[in-house]
Order: C-alpha cells, then sequence, then structure tokens
C-alpha cells in the first residue's frame, strides 16, 4: 500500500485521486443542494406571522356582521385569502390559515374544541381548493382561459367551500353553540360567504401577487381611472345614494355590470377582478347602512342577496375577461405566425428568383456550346453520336425553359407590387399580342365580350389570361380551337369564364392541374413544364380571388376565376364599366 501510493506518477494514482476528488464533490454537493432546498425557518416564521395577522384581522372584520350566529357571517374575506396564499406562496402557507382562524374563533365565541373544528375545517377547505386548482385548473394560470376558470369557478368556488361550513356548523352543533334545527340556514350563511371570498377576494390577489407590475402605457392608464371612476360612481348611486338620494330604491343593479364588462374587454382578468372586488366593498358598505336594492330586508338576507348578486355578476365578467384573453392571445399568436409565414414565404420566393436566375448563365453556356456541337459535326460522327447531342439539346432547352417558369413562378407571388384600376379588355389584347403566333399557326378563334375593369397588377393579369389562352390553344381537339372570354358581375367581384372545346379534363384531375410541376399527358403528346396553371392559381390568390375549372372529357373546358371590383369615377353609382371587343 505504501508502494502504491508513493508512485505519484503512476496511473493507478491518478486514477485514484480522480475518484477522490469526485467523491468528494459529490458529497459536498448533497449538502449543499439540501441546504438550498431546505427553507430558512426564520423566512417561514415572518411568512406565518404575517398572513396570521392578516387573516385574523379580516377574520375579527367579517365578524362582526355575523348576524345570524357568531361564527358564520356572509361576509368571509378569509376564504379569498387563505386560497390565494396557499397558490402564491404553498402549501407551507397552512399553519398561519389554522392559527389565524383558531384565534379569530377562540376570541370571538365557541371554545377550544369547537375553534379547533372550525380551524380545522378552514385550514382543509383552503388545501383542498389550493390543490384542486393546481391539479385541474392551471394553479395560479386559471384566469387565462375559459375552460380553467369553469374549473376553478366549480372546484374552488362551489365544492371545496363546502368543507369550513360543514366541519364549522357541526363542531359549533355538538358544541352546543347552535341549535340542530338551524344548520342549514347557518350552513348556508357560511358557505355563501366561503363562495364570495374564494370568487371575489381571491381572483385579485392571485393576479396582482402573480404579476404585480401594472405594464399599461399612458393611455391605458387614463382608461383604467375612467372605469374605476364610472364604477364608484354607479356603485354610489346604486348602493350608497348620498348623491341621489332615494335613487338606490330603483332595481338598477343591472347598472353595475358595465363597468365591469368594459374592464374585461378592454383589459384582462386581473383587472376586471380588481374592479369586482371594489364593486363588493361599496356594495357591503352600502348594503349594512340599510341603503341599496338589498338594504331593506334583514341584516342577513340583504347580505346573503347582495353576495348572490356579486357573485353571478363577477363570474360573468371574470368568464368573460377570460375569453377576451384568450382570444387576445390566440390572435396575436395568428399575427406572429403570419409573419412568420410571410417572412418565409419572402425567402423562399427570393431563393427561388436568385437560383433560376444563377442558373440561367451556365446553362446558356451549354446550350450554345451544344448547339454549336451539333451544327458543326453533325453528320461527321457516327448516328449514335447525332442522336445523343440531340438529347442533350433537347435537355438543355427544356431546362432553361423550366427556368423562365419558375422564374415566373416567383414572381406571381411577389406582393411588391401596387393594385391598381386595370382594364381587362387592354389586359387581353396584350396577352393575344403575346400568343400571335401559336394562334396563327393553329388557326385559333378567340372572342370576348364586353369585359370589366378590376382591381389589380396588369402584368400578372396578362400573363394569367396569356396562360389559359394558350392552354386552350394548345390543349384543342381535332377541330378548330375556339375560345370565349365573358365576364359576370356578383356582388363585390367579378366572375371571369374561359371557355374551349378542347380535350377536357377528367374530374378527378380538377384539383391537380393547379399544383406546381403536374402534368397529365407526356411531353411527347404536348409540350410544357406543369407549372403554367399553377402560375395562374398563384397569381388570383394575390388578388383575393379564387381559381376552378368546370369540365368533362371530350366535351372542352370552362376555367373560372374570380377578381375584385374596381370602384372607379367612371364607373357610376353601380360600380360597374365594361368594355367591349
Amino acid at each position: 500500500m505504501r508502494g502504491f501510493l508513493g508512485c505519484e506518477g503512476s496511473a493507478q494514482y491518478t486514477a485514484a485521486r480522480r475518484l477522490r476528488g469526485k467523491t468528494q464533490l459529490f458529497f459536498r454537493g448533497a449538502i449543499l443542494g439540501d441546504a438550498m432546498e431546505r427553507p430558512r425557518w426564520p423566512t417561514t416564521l415572518a411568512v406565518v406571522t404575517g398572513l396570521t395577522a392578516i387573516y385574523v384581522a379580516a377574520g375579527k372584520l367579517a365578524l362582526r356582521v355575523a348576524f345570524l350566529n357568531p361564527s358564520a357571517s356572509a361576509v368571509w374575506p378569509p376564504t379569498g385569502i387563505a386560497l390565494a396564499s396557499l397558490l402564491l406562496i404553498g402549501f407551507r402557507a397552512w399553519p398561519a390559515v389554522l392559527i389565524g382562524a383558531f384565534l379569530v374563533n377562540l376570541t370571538t365565541a365557541g371554545n377550544v374544541a369547537t375553534s379547533l373544528g372550525i380551524a380545522a375545517g378552514n385550514t382543509l377547505e383552503a388545501i383542498a381548493g389550493a390543490w384542486l386548482t393546481r391539479r385541474f385548473a392551471s394553479g395560479r394560470d386559471a384566469f387565462e382561459r375559459p375552460q380553467d376558470f369553469q374549473r376553478f369557478l366549480v372546484l374552488a368556488g362551489f365544492v371545496s367551500t363546502a368543507v369550513s361550513p360543514t366541519l364549522g356548523v357541526t363542531s359549533l352543533c355538538l358544541g352546543g353553540f347552535t341549535r340542530w334545527s338551524d344548520y342549514g340556514t347557518v350552513w348556508l350563511t357560511w358557505w355563501l360567504g366561503d363562495v364570495g371570498g374564494a370568487l371575489i377576494v381571491a381572483p385579485p390577489l392571485i393576479l396582482w401577487g402573480s404579476r404585480p407590475r401594472p405594464g399599461w402605457s399612458r393611455l391605458q392608464a387614463v382608461e383604467l381611472g375612467a372605469v374605476l371612476l364610472s364604477l364608484c360612481l354607479v356603485g354610489e348611486i346604486e348602493f350608497m345614494g348620498y348623491l341621489l338620494p332615494g335613487f338606490s330604491r330603483y332595481p338598477l343593479t343591472f347598472l353595475c355590470i358595465i363597468p365591469l364588462l368594459w374592464a374585461a374587454f378592454r383589459f384582462g382578468p386581473r383587472e376586471t377582478a380588481a374592479a369586482g372586488l371594489v364593486l363588493l366593498i361599496i356594495a357591503s358598505w352600502g348594503t349594512l347602512r340599510s341603503r341599496g336594492p338589498y338594504g331593506g330586508f334583514a341584516p342577513n338576507a340583504s347580505l346573503l342577496l347582495l353576495q348572490a348578486f356579486m357573485v353571478v355578476t363577477v363570474i360573468v365578467a371574470m368568464r368573460l375577461a377570460a375569453g377576451v384573453a384568450e382570444r387576445r392571445r390566440a390572435h396575436e399568436a395568428l399575427r406572429l405566425q403570419a409573419a412568420e409565414l410571410e417572412r418565409s414565404n419572402a425567402e423562399l420566393e427570393q431563393f427561388a428568383h436568385v437560383a433560376s436566375h444563377d442558373l440561367q448563365e451556365p446553362l446558356r453556356t451549354v446550350t450554345n456550346f451544344v448547339q454549336l456541337l451539333a451544327q458543326r459535326y453533325r453528320g461527321r460522327l457516327d448516328r449514335d453520336a447525332d442522336d445523343f447531342i440531340g438529347y442533350v439539346v433537347d435537355g438543355t432547352t427544356r431546362m432553361a425553359q423550366l427556368i423562365d417558369d419558375l422564374l415566373e413562378f416567383s414572381r406571381a407571388g411577389r406582393t411588391d407590387r401596387p393594385m391598381e384600376p386595370t382594364d381587362c379588355r387592354g389586359v387581353l389584347e396584350k396577352a393575344l399580342a403575346n400568343l400571335a403566333v401559336s394562334i396563327r399557326e393553329s388557326g385559333a378563334v378567340v372572342r370576348h365580350d364586353g369585359l370589366p375593369t378590376v382591381r389589380g397588377d396588369p402584368s400578372q393579369l396578362t400573363q394569367l389570361f396569356q396562360n389559359l389562352i394558350g392552354n386552350a390553344v394548345k390543349f384543342r381537339g381535332p377541330d378548330r380551337a375556339e375560345v370565349q372570354i365573358s365576364a359576370v358581375r356578383r356582388s363585390g367581384e367579378w366572375l371571369f369564364l374561359v371557355r374551349d372545346n378542347g380535350i377536357g379534363i377528367a374530374p378527378e384531375y380538377r384539383e391537380r392541374i393547379f399544383v406546381i410541376f403536374q402534368r397529365l399527358h407526356g411531353r411527347n403528346e404536348y409540350p410544357g413544364t406543369g407549372i403554367g396553371l399553377a402560375i395562374c392559381k398563384r397569381i388570383v390568390t394575390r388578388h383575393g380571388g379564387r381559381i376552378w375549372v368546370e369540365s368533362q372529357p371530350g366535351r372542352g373546358s370552362t376555367f373560372c376565376f374570380t377578381l375584385p371590383v374596381a370602384e372607379t369615377p367612371g364607373a357610376g353609382a353601380s360600380g360597374v364599366r365594361l368594355t367591349g371587343p
């Protein structure tokens, strides 16, 4: 062993040193990791103490309006405080709920046993609500989507809130502080107070605790001030009546929903929840002073009616706010995707244009030398060599045509050229001039009715008519090719019809022919690259229209496409201006 340790230069010694170093690092990391993961008890103690003080203060204030039973109040904010604390801080905050509830009830009514029973119910209710919200309603993000808010509404608002009244009222009845005959009434008051705390008090605490920074612009801050002012004004008029005495007797509580809807549409769940809490404070203050639409009832009944009204109103506003927030996020995501798609398409079009343009130079060189080779050495080599040279010439010619068509296809999708009122008669004349040779050689006849003025790109519309008429001439039948072009007005667009008497298209190929490089015939039958109709579809789509074909084999084809109407000064009231042949 001593000899082994003395061989510091040996491989065994180096391996032993590395192993010892890794072992020390492992144990050091484990010890430090445990120390970092373990919460510091002074911090936890401070949090628990602070939450306990807040819980006790809110509980004592709420029990001052416990008219039916000293331990059951129709207004119980501590439920919302406890639920928000467990969702924001974590389950380590539950001792604050237990201690706070125990102190509130012990110093109000009952004994140690009943106070422990009530405190246990309040704590279990908060834990159950927080766990269900985290498990099924996205936790603190429960107010960002309608589906999550609905789960929060049911689980944390209605289900978990039944734990505290059940254990609490049972403890009071067993302790002799409440009669069993009053169990249902006390339970309902208790439960409705907890529901209000969970659905009205907890949401603003959770939302503002998760995102404390407002993030408003100056204009938004001014608008939010207007929302708050209108909310206070409506609440004062309806529930307090100091500005307009006697006005609160009228059933106008529906006005309270207007500021909440304003906040829901223009801002989000956070501001809407805060507005609901402000309205609850104003309405409770007025109702306790026998003002407002519910002030004429018995004290406990008036608070129960107010809580029911507030819960329903806030639920509607928060559900709408969640839907608006989700729609706003979806719109933003679509906007970003559209921008990314537009950028990607622009890059692809630029790549296709550059690649096709750069390919022309070497291809032109190859074509020129091959054609020169064919001219100089035709007949001087054997027959096979002449055929091979012919294949090369034909291949380079088709490749040049393919590159030209790719360039046209990339140009067809460009959006940098402006749309303008375009006379389709002039566009058609240019297309016919470009096709003059093929029309004369085939003996085709092209007729057209009066054509309208549309909003579009003149050069692209020329390419559109040229491709459709060129196809009609190329794919003609045994008879002379006849092409008829017409247009029909349909609401805000023009429907163009290009009819021919050619060979027609089978129904199963009506969609395929508009796909790039898709051909229905061999090159020996009909020349081409299979890009012409794809260019037509790209042009029509860029103009905001649609293109399709109606055809039967052997009966000709009718290519239909739509273009937007151009409102021109000379079009008259109807916006229609036709130019005849």
